[in-house]
């Protein structure tokens, strides 16, 4: 072995391959997989140099460890601006784009030099190492366009954290940052001291690494909640921040209620009461993801579902319709294996609302709040066992035609009439 550098290239191929295998699902883990396994190929091949700096000449392949080097400056910066892309739009983001892509062009120049005078490049810095002297003047051509190229991914990490990106993804971006220098500076630190340098900056890279998981762990829980694969999808993509952003959307509201769940939860074991809703929860939450509803609420004998939020959906209406149906049809027949007295109610309302994450940490609760969230609530609270009622702005925007009974009243918290229609479990 070159005095360490096999194994930092090991720990390098190691944490690309852990970063794949565990969430090759995220665009910018991917990214940054790809980065750690040219990063350990590159500190391999530039372990096979350290044998051959002062021969004369160079063997010719060397001329090609500066285009490694640059494809994995590249490839980092790649995955910067994947981290970009998760970020809503601000004026800045034009010009951190800029400056990674003339960063990335300053380390193909680096590349381009030592294919052009690898002697140059390693004569020199091996001479200066063994006498204890600054390289020549001459050296500063190789080392100008690297600190450039280094020093602009810098500027453009800082405007990229300002921007405040995914809360999992600023924190491998600190990482990131702090162990830069650290691995730059390895690049011209002796061949007995280098490759602790490199291992060094790995593993601060490495603790990023371990919190990025840990923040994932905990939004893992949280989503869990939502059961929509159309939600985790988008936190893959955009992250948690972007997806989950607290704004003003159109949604429907479907909300549902076991009838005489009370005399029922007197009346049996708290065991039996807890089997009842884990199998309740489930059918609820099959359900709505059939509908890509987003779990908001599940608590006691209730269920709130977002049709709109936080993925948008242009026939959201007509999927809360067949969510309210469906959730008659499955999750009805659930209840009344448990008893016959049992029966569930659904309301169904749409409109704007606002909604995004309260909560910080590892702890969080996707809000909704509008007009619309408590007409559905109390739409619920009128409908019978196997009813489903329904605002007239829904149903309309529906564009179906469904066989239901047209009601106008006064409901508890609305202060005008409300014209509504009520569907049966048998229509």
């Amino acid at each position: 072995m070159n005095n360490g550098y096999e194994v930092v290239a090991i720990i390098a191929l190691g944490m690309g391959l852990v970063f794949w295998v565990t969430d090759r699902a995220s665009p910018t883990s991917r990214t940054l997989a790809f980065f750690l396994g040219l990063l350990g190929v590159s500190v391999f091949g530039n372990a096979q140099v350290v044998d051959h700096w002062l021969e004369t000449p160079l063997p010719a392949w060397v001329r090609l460890i500066g285009l490694l080097d640059a494809a994995v400056f590249i490839a980092g910066c790649q995955w910067g601006l994947r981290v970009s892309q998760t970020v809503s739009d601000v004026p800045d983001e034009d010009r951190q784009d800029r400056l990674i892509r003339i960063a990335q062009a300053l380390s193909l120049l680096y590349a381009l030099m030592v294919a052009a005078a690898p002697e140059l490049r390693y004569h020199e810095l091996a001479l200066a190492l063994r006498e204890q002297r600054l390289p020549s003047p001459a050296f500063a051509l190789f080392v100008m366009p690297a600190l450039a190229a280094g020093a602009l991914v810098l500027f453009a990490g800082v405007l990229l954290l300002r921007r405040r990106p995914d809360q999992a993804e600023q924190v491998r971006i600190f990482a990131a940052l702090a162990a830069m220098p650290v691995l730059t500076v390895a690049l011209v630190l002796p061949a007995r001291i280098a490759p602790l340098a490199l291992a060094v900056g790995e593993v601060i890279f490495l603790y990023g690494a371990l919190r990025y998981y840990m923040i994932l762990g905990a939004r893992g829980m949280f989503m869990s909640q939502f059961l929509s694969p159309q939600v985790a999808a988008l936190v893959r993509e955009r992250g948690l921040r972007h997806a989950m952003a607290r704004k003003r959307v159109d949604v429907t509201v479907v909300c549902c209620d076991i009838r005489r769940f009370t005399a029922y939860a007197q009346a049996h074991s708290p065991e039996q009461v807890m089997r009842l809703l884990r199998a309740y929860y489930a059918a609820v939450a099959a359900a709505a993801q059939d509908f890509g509803g987003t779990v908001k609420d599940m608590a006691g004998d209730g269920a709130l579902i977002l049709i709109g939020a936080p993925v948008p959906y242009p026939d959201r209406s007509a999927r809360a319709i067949g969510l309210a149906r469906r959730l008659q049809a499955r999750v009805r027949p659930v209840l009344k294996r448990y008893s016959p007295d049992l029966g569930l109610g659904v309301g169904v309302a749409g409109g704007s609302v606002a909604v995004g994450i309260v909560g910080e940490g590892g702890r969080y609760e996707y809000m909704a709040v509008g007009p619309a969230v408590n007409l559905a609530s109390r739409l619920c609270d009128k409908a019978l066992d196997g009813e489903i009622h329904i605002d007239e702005t829904t149903l309309q925007a529906s564009g179906e035609s469904l066989p239901a009974r047209r009601r106008r009243r006064y409901v508890r918290g609305i202060g005008v009439l409300v014209t509504t229609y009520v569907l049966e479990s048998g229509d």
